[in-house]
Parts: structure tokens; C-alpha cells; sequence
């Protein structure tokens, strides 16, 4: 939980640091002809300097200017997506030191495509199936998968992610008098999509992912729990 709390601040002063870091350095130049540039200003001393979103300089007198203003600048190249469906594809490991029984420690990898409709910019409801391969077990997962971004605004959005379900266990059986058994699973935490190119972007994030399992041998079921800290990477059109 304190790496989970450390990975959260990460991705909050990051973004802000970011944000602050634009508005410092991007502007829009009201011309006194009526004309409005916006870009990143380079220089102000005699003269203004300008490099525009496709990388041109401009160059400005201060006499030629009415009005500087810091403005953020947005990417003509991305469209940020309020309603309609949307995919992603994640994969990354699931880390904790938790073990199993036998001593094993049950580290895993994680992988999970997931199709639905976004309502708005706070809710996105899909449904999600992947494979979760632990050391020991390994599960398939079937979730409802509930989705929102904190901002619409910019090329780095930052969301948060819920999802809930069931784990089909299909690990492979050596032993006739042992049986696997699934159980519930679910996850939460945050990230980060990087867009660059209409709707379509990079994803990071982090969070806590649950798995229940049991084995029954000789009539008797002991049940097992696997807490890890997920951290996914992938990409969403």
C-alpha cells in the first residue's frame, strides 16, 4: 500500500509539474492586425520569438504585438473522445511477496484486452478478458471494467480504473485427487493515457489486483488468496 501511495503522488505531481511546466512557456500572440498565433515563445528580448505546434519560427516586433497571453497549447492532432466505444490492450506484472503453500513465491505476469462504451468523460464501462499466469496458477479473467479520466483537457490525461468479476482457474492438473478452482477477483488504482494520434494513446498505471482460488484434495477445499501490486502498460483507440 505505501508503494501504491508513492506511485499515486508520482502520477499527480507529475502531471501537474507538466501542466505547470506548458503554461509557463506556451502563449498566444494577439497581433494588432487582428491576427492570433499560438505557439511557444523562444525569446522576448527586442523582439518575440514564436515556434508554432509544426515547429515554424515566427518572429514578431514588440510594436506588432497588442497582447501576450500564456495559454496551453492543444495538439490539432489529438480528439479527445467524450462518448463512444473505446478498446484497451494492457499487459505488465502483478508483484508482491506473497507465497503459496509449498513456499513457492507467486509472482505473475498479467495480461487483458477490454471493449466498451464511454458515457462521458467520468464513465467507461467495458467488458475485459485476459490471463493472469502466476508461478503456481493460472487464471483467466472475466471483468466489468468501470473507467474515468480526471480531465479532458491536454495530451496526458490521467484516469482512474475499477473492475470486478470472476477468475476461471485453468491451471494444468498434474495430480488426479487435486482439483483448482477459481473465484472472485478485483482491481483498482490509476494512470496516466498519453495520447498521440487522434484518440489513440499509450497507457500506464498502477494499482491492487485481488484473486481468489481454492484446491480440493480428498474432499477437503483450502481456499487461497493472491494480493499483488498491478502495474499495466499498453495502448487505447
Amino acid at each position: 500500500m505505501k508503494l501504491l501511495f508513492t506511485l499515486l503522488i508520482f502520477f499527480i505531481t507529475g502531471w501537474t509539474s507538466i501542466a505547470v511546466g506548458q503554461q509557463a512557456r506556451e502563449v498566444s500572440l494577439h497581433l494588432k492586425n487582428g491576427s492570433l498565433i499560438r505557439g511557444r515563445l523562444l525569446e522576448a528580448d527586442g523582439a518575440y520569438h514564436l515556434e508554432t505546434y509544426d515547429k515554424s519560427i515566427w518572429v514578431f516586433k514588440k510594436e506588432e504585438v497588442d497582447t501576450l497571453i500564456a495559454e496551453k497549447l492543444a495538439n490539432p492532432n489529438i480528439r479527445y473522445k467524450h462518448k463512444g466505444f473505446l478498446h484497451y490492450t494492457e499487459l505488465g506484472p502483478l508483484a508482491m511477496s506473497n507465497r503459496a503453500s509449498n513456499g513457492v513465491t507467486t509472482s505473475a505476469f498479467s495480461f487483458q484486452t477490454t471493449n466498451g462504451y464511454k458515457f462521458n468523460q467520468w464513465v467507461y464501462t467495458g467488458l475485459g478478458i485476459g490471463a493472469d499466469l502466476y508461478a503456481v496458477q493460472t487464471f483467466v479473467p472475466v471483468v466489468l471494467s468501470i473507467r474515468g479520466d480526471f480531465t479532458d483537457k491536454g495530451s496526458k490525461i490521467p484516469f482512474y480504473f475499477l473492475e470486478g468479476g470472476y477468475g476461471f482457474n485453468a491451471t494444468s492438473n498434474d495430480v488426479d485427487s487435486v482439483r483448482f478452482g477459481g473465484g472472485a477477483t478485483f482491481s483498482a488504482g490509476v494512470g496516466m493515457k498519453i495520447y498521440f494520434s487522434g484518440n489513440t494513446g499509450f497507457t500506464i498505471a498502477a494499482g491492487y489486483r485481488f484473486q481468489r482460488s481454492s484446491a480440493t484434495q480428498d474432499g477437503l477445499e483450502n481456499l487461497e488468496d493472491f494480493n499483488r501490486l498491478t502495474l499495466r502498460a499498453g495502448f487505447s483507440f
